[in-house]
């Protein structure tokens, strides 16, 4: 995307060639359903700097509706130089929901993103009235005042050697999407990003459970949505005026035990662990991974519940993360629909993975979803054998790759001739609800494509494990860069690197 001059975005095009115009201008991938209205209070922006005397190129190289990558967090204006220096002008329409806090808190949260790339922020909020006109306030030492436009000029004269193109490349989102795991001292000081849907769902549910109106809850959606990050950061909330326990379906790791630790306010267990009797002394019990919960367990805190000695559950689950056939077979999401006052809400848009994985993921399971997306931060390798693996996996995890491996059943031959197993490391019960910068898989001979193009594995020692969603467990995990190898399959070795043509 690239810097556009404000002069001459605002010159009197027909409105129906505003679109076109605005990307042709921008250069951005499609074209914005632009607002008569804004685009009024863009012109009367400019004709006040000019009327104080402004220089050019106090409106050249502005981003217009700039949204931070894989984030959805939309700057209607904004101006970065590469001295660390960022403006942000806000756009607003006077009306009775357009109060004071509202601007306040927006300026607030724009200049927490923008602090990663720009020590100096300078942030004001324009907001238009019906007769053409409008006010321009500024937030100062967290304070919103109202200012004039010979200050929005001073700050602007602040910027040096602006950024001109490309802006989007100076945010990296894995500096905003924590996983409360991963980082647990930054998810304590609320250093992390929530998407407006998740506060939403956030302000939804708390409301909801604090008024009594509804005690039952889901959240459902693919790897990557932010569901676990959600779900603790509601237990964090509630946490401040009720006891709350979070049961985790999988192996605590040992960022769990750190959270642990340090969130003396909220319990944290493994449902293998989960006492009955304890569980009904809790207000609030939160669920992740619902789906790998055994069917005795859910019961337990369904009965709990219904017995009147739970006042609220919160359930986050996602069917394609179930690692067994039993898991499979068993449906929890599915059960949890059927009770009497069930409120389910869904997370759609996938923030942590970036979308150049999420596409890979994507067609490395069904390959007729290829698509035209360019894979720079995709290793794909081959390997002849066991030996030849561990030699390129060794040289990824010197590089900061997470090698992340398929379970090694009970009674397993190690590492057959044409399948891969590495005892003693981290496999895809010890990986649930965890991320990491970069990850590397093993495709072996258990894998292959069929006549329909999907990707399909042969059973294993343990007839219950899911070698496919195992392996969509694993790879799900990258935030920022995957490594692929296959070993000794060149079938599947071919068909992927035709997904990375």
């Amino acid at each position: 995307m690239r810097g556009v001059d404000l002069y001459a975005l605002t010159r009197d095009v027909p409105e129906e060639l505003l679109g076109l115009f605005e990307r042709k201008l921008s250069g951005r991938d499609g074209r914005l359903r632009i607002k008569g209205q804004e685009f009024e209070q863009i012109r009367q922006i400019v004709e006040e700097l000019r009327r104080v005397g402004a220089e050019k190129e106090c409106l050249e190289d502005w981003f217009y509706s700039f949204t931070i990558p894989h984030i959805s967090r939309e700057f209607d204006l904004l101006k970065v130089g590469r001295n660390e220096c960022a403006v942000n002008l806000e756009l607003k329409s006077a009306s009775p929901s357009v109060t004071l806090s509202r601007v306040k808190k927006q300026l607030e949260r724009n200049a927490y993103y923008l602090s990663l790339i720009a020590r100096q922020i300078y942030s004001f909020t324009y907001v238009g009235d019906k007769e053409g006109g409008g006010q321009l306030y500024t937030l100062k030492e967290g304070t919103l005042k109202k200012c004039s436009f010979r200050e929005l000029k001073r700050a602007l004269g602040r910027i040096r050697h602006p950024v001109q193109e490309q802006i989007e490349e100076m945010f990296h989102p894995g500096e905003y999407l924590i996983s409360p795991f991963s980082e647990p001292q930054r998810f304590l000081a609320d250093q992390y990003f929530l998407t407006e849907h998740q506060q939403q769902m956030k302000e939804r549910i708390v409301s909801g459970i604090r008024r009594s109106r509804a005690g039952l809850w889901g959240i459902t959606g693919e790897a990557g949505t932010g569901k676990t990050l959600l779900l603790y950061d509601i237990a964090k909330k509630l946490a401040e005026n009720y006891s709350v326990c979070v049961i985790h379906c999988g192996n605590l790791s040992e960022g769990h035990q750190k959270l642990r630790n340090l969130l003396e306010e909220i319990t944290i267990v493994e449902a293998d662990d989960m006492d009955p009797e304890e569980i009904r002394t809790y207000d609030i019990v939160c669920v992740d991974e619902t789906q790998r919960i055994s069917g005795e367990k859910l019961k337990e805190i369904i009965v709990a519940y219904t017995s009147g000695r739970i006042k609220a559950c919160i359930f986050v689950y996602d069917l394609k993360q179930v690692l067994s056939r039993s898991e499979l077979v068993r449906n929890n999401p599915e059960r949890l629909r059927q009770m009497n006052g069930f409120t389910e809400l869904s997370l759609t848009k996938t923030i942590r993975t970036s979308k150049e994985i999420y596409a890979f993921i994507n067609a490395m399971l069904d390959l007729h979803k290829r698509s035209s997306q360019s894979f720079e931060n995709i290793e794909l390798l081959y390997s002849g054998d066991p030996s030849e693996t561990e030699y390129l996996l060794e040289s990824y995890e010197r590089r900061g790759y997470r090698f992340i491996s398929m379970p090694v059943p009970e009674g397993a031959t190690e590492n057959k001739s044409n399948w891969f197993y590495r005892k003693n490391c981290e496999n895809s019960h010890d990986v649930i609800g965890l991320e990491f910068d970069a990850v590397s898989v093993v495709l072996d001979g258990r894998f292959d494509y069929n006549d329909s193009g999907r990707l399909i594995s042969a059973d294993g020692p343990n007839e219950d494990y899911l070698y496919v969603q195992m392996l969509y467990q694993n790879v799900s995990r990258a935030k920022e860069r995957l490594c692929v190898i296959v070993q000794g399959n060149e079938g599947v070795f071919r068909e992927l690197l035709r997904v990375m043509e």
